[in-house]
This record gives C-alpha cells, sequence and structure tokens, in this order.
C-alpha cells in the first residue's frame, strides 16, 4: 500500500511540472488571448463542472508523469546512471538482491524511499529545465514587447533564467548524491550481511 502510494505522489508531483511546461508551450504557440477566454469560462461555471474537470485532471497528469519519468530515466540519464554504476568504488549487486536475501523490511523501506527521491529529482531536473526555456521563449514571445518594456523584459528574463538554473541544478545535485548514496547503502548492507552470515 504504501509503495503504491509512493508512486501515486511521484507520478503526480513529475506529471503536474510536465503539466506547467504543456501549458507554457500551448501559451507561446497560441497566445495569451485563448487562456484569456478559457479563464472567463472556467470561472463562470459552476462548482460541479470544475469538480468534475478537476477530477478528469488527476489521472492525465498522472499518465503524463509516469511517461515523462520513463523517457527521462531510459533516455536522458542512463548514460549518466551507468557512469555512476559503473564507477569502482561504487559497483556491486542490485537493492532487490540485497533485500531479498537480507529479508529485512526496514531496510526495503529505507531503499524504497531513496529510489523515490532518486525518480522525482531526476524528472524534476528535466522539467525544471524545460519549464525554464518555456518561460524564457514566452516571455519573449508574448509578453515583449506588447505588455513589457525592455526593462521589464530584462529584470524577468533575468529572473526566469536565474531561478530555473538554480532548481534545475539543485535537482541535478539532488539526483546524483541520492543515487551515489543509493549505491553505497547498497554495498554496505551486502559486507554486513555477508559479515553476519560469517558469524552464524
Amino acid at each position: 500500500m504504501g509503495n503504491t502510494t509512493n508512486m501515486l505522489i511521484e507520478h503526480l508531483i513529475n506529471g503536474f511540472h510536465f503539466f506547467v511546461a504543456i501549458i507554457l508551450l500551448v501559451l507561446t504557440v497560441l497566445g495569451l488571448d485563448f487562456f484569456q477566454s478559457l479563464y472567463k469560462i472556467l470561472i463562470g461555471s459552476n462548482k460541479d463542472i470544475l469538480l468534475a474537470i478537476f477530477i478528469l485532471f488527476l489521472p492525465l497528469v498522472y499518465t503524463l508523469g509516469l511517461i515523462i519519468d520513463n523517457f527521462v530515466d531510459d533516455i536522458i540519464f542512463q548514460a549518466w546512471e551507468n557512469k555512476i554504476k559503473n564507477n569502482e568504488s561504487l559497483k556491486g549487486k542490485s537493492a532487490r538482491e540485497l533485500i531479498m536475501l537480507a529479508n529485512d523490511q526496514n531496510q526495503a523501506n529505507q531503499f524504497d524511499y531513496i529510489r523515490m527521491k532518486i525518480r522525482i529529482t531526476r524528472t524534476s531536473t528535466f522539467n525544471f529545465a524545460l519549464i525554464t526555456i518555456l518561460s524564457f521563449i514566452l516571455s519573449l514571445t508574448r509578453l515583449y514587447p506588447q505588455y513589457l518594456n525592455t526593462k521589464e523584459f530584462m529584470i524577468i528574463a533575468t529572473l526566469i533564467i536565474t531561478m530555473g538554473l538554480i532548481l534545475t541544478y539543485l535537482s541535478f545535485w539532488s539526483w546524483k548524491n541520492n543515487t551515489i548514496s543509493f549505491r553505497k547503502r547498497v554495498n554496505e548492507g551486502f559486507k554486513m550481511y555477508e559479515r553476519n552470515k560469517t558469524m552464524e
């Protein structure tokens, strides 16, 4: 039950971030006027319709999270993950094998938690980078010069790029540290298991 809940939360978080990127892309392509009309329609809707939209929104966000997580894992981060796994000091057997051998539920829960952080930060790295790029393009093509003068645009663009780079870097840094920590914990777990087995 806990693992299912964790996976649901992961995919909703990643899916929501990616949905924001999609909204930014649509705004860039269709313009702000399209969403102003849509906003007026939503505001004029009753609560039952808004609740139905929200209920339908959750499966969409979950599915987007599932898709983008697999894409980022298999296409973008695979090379980095292989580099970490092939590091001489981090080489070892799999966590699944250790859990099966040790039969330690507490250890299994700890590994699940670390892997959850790895998946969220991995996908967040991609999503934050994408959101940063699309936000800058949107401000350049749709806000400037119609809604913003040059000075205002420069301030907003600087904020977008700075915050985007910080969030992207912190997500990548967290992913890398969590991944290395996970490999170290697995290797240490095998060493402890082998020591305990020898003492028996």
